[in-house]
């Protein structure tokens, strides 16, 4: 009598790790032999309706770093991963008829692209057991205290309700081994980048992404000020640092609140450690704003479907790129990000208003090259604060118009982020 043997296929997308993985872990679980597959086109992209492909060169590079790591990683426990150049709707139904495929495993992505190809793909490949329990979120969408159609639109009320009333998911650890692949599915060798030890820089994987973790909690305890720092503009240790290893899933949201909640316990508990708390929250919320309303938190108009301002000139917007509209800390934060993928939350607050409401143009043009350019872009964020800022999203007042020069004079009073990087 022989027994058939189930063989796996796990699809990495935003979540190179192996940390808090429970599709990944439970998927192994009932397989006997395990394939792992990351697909990556993100070369072949093209511009989209705002002249930008969906991924620049910052954090490709990150990426591919990420990905280096999570081979690095899978090496040691006799595992690899193949990486595709192919489009996962046709390549994952060739694999599962070439390999026998019996199961699928795979993080649950709510992006509106994302959904749709997953469930075109669930429904093509409808004899494949799927394993979908890996979030992207803090809680479990069936804890939260209301449907989803019933989610505050503001974010207060939303967190009120949460706070207190809502566990977050407790985050799984990474697997202690791994089975085996079919032996005639090979992987070309890749270098192992990272000892684990980086940090105070933007460098891809998920052992960099633990490092930054552990070096911005308890090396050196800057998360007991982190309220007090969040708003600066220039250096590495005035903010945790973890958003661009969050956006590629090569940390878990679950494990820096549990990273958080830890931290409490043993060094302090203080309003600095509660706001890294909040800022989790504001992404929670971003995403479910995003998985309520769909394509219209990508709309002209946004949700509130208001009439949106569709200004466009190209020569306006390309001086505002490139950094030169004479709007000295806005000049300075496009030229940072341009150089190196990333803008605080405090230059990016003041650079989308500047757009929107000083240089009078169309809010989505903005957040394309933002898309573009930041390596630590996250879809729900990104297109949920531009939103905000332009009145047809999230903010309870309608629009968000900073004071530039009020701005400038609170967070760089010396002018030293401005003179850095306008020299």
């Amino acid at each position: 009598m022989t027994t058939t043997q189930r063989t796996g296929l796990y699809w990495f997308t935003r979540d190179l790790r192996l940390d808090d993985m429970p599709s990944l872990i439970k998927l192994n679980s009932v397989v006997d032999r395990l394939i792992l597959v990351y697909f990556d086109n993100m070369s072949a992209l093209t511009p989209n309706a705002f002249g930008w492909p969906a991924v620049g060169e910052h954090r490709q590079q990150f990426i591919r770093q990420g990905l280096d790591d999570l081979q690095a990683q899978l090496s040691a426990l006799k595992q690899h991963l193949v990486i595709s150049d192919g489009e996962p709707e046709t390549i994952l139904p060739a694999l599962c008829a070439k390999y026998e495929v019996t199961d699928i495993g795979m993080t649950c992505l709510d992006g509106v692209y994302e959904t749709r190809q997953r469930e075109q793909l669930i429904q093509n490949l409808g004899h494949i057991n799927w394993h979908i329990d890996t979030k992207e979120t803090l809680f479990d969408e069936h804890s939260l205290p209301m449907a989803l159609a019933d989610v505050d639109n503001t974010f207060t009320p939303w967190r009120k309700k949460i706070e207190g009333n809502v566990d977050v998911i407790t985050p799984t650890a990474p697997p202690a081994h791994l089975k085996p692949s079919p032996e005639h599915i090979h992987a070309a060798a890749l270098p192992d980048t990272s000892d684990g030890s980086i940090a105070k820089t933007w460098y891809g994987g998920e052992r960099s992404g633990l490092a930054q973790l552990d070096y911005y909690f308890e090396e050196t305890e800057n998360l007991s000020h982190y309220k007090e720092t969040r708003n600066g503009l220039m250096g590495w240790d005035f903010s945790s640092k973890l958003s661009a290893w969050l956006a590629a899933g090569m940390l878990s949201p679950r494990r820096v609140a549990y990273r958080i909640k830890n931290y409490e316990q043993h060094v302090v508990k203080n309003d600095s450690t509660y706001w890294l708390y909040f800022e989790l929250l504001w992404r929670e919320f971003f995403r479910l704003q995003l998985k309520k309303h769909g394509h219209l938190l990508f709309a002209a108009g946004g949700y509130k479907k208001h009439k949106p301002n569709n200004n466009f000139e190209s020569d306006i917007y390309q001086a505002w790129c490139a950094g030169k509209t004479g709007c000295d800390i806005v000049d300075a934060g496009m030229r940072q990000l341009n150089a190196t993928g990333f803008l605080s939350n405090r230059a990016r607050q003041l650079c989308a208003s500047f757009f929107i409401h000083e240089l009078n143009q169309h809010w989505r043009y903005g957040a394309a090259y933002f898309e573009y350019m930041l390596i630590d872009y996250d879809v729900a964020s990104n297109w949920g604060n531009w939103l905000y800022l332009a009145g047809g999203g999230s903010d309870p007042r309608g629009q968000r118009k900073f004071d530039i020069q009020a701005q400038t004079e609170r967070y760089d009073p010396d002018r030293a982020y401005i003179t850095h990087w306008l020299r």
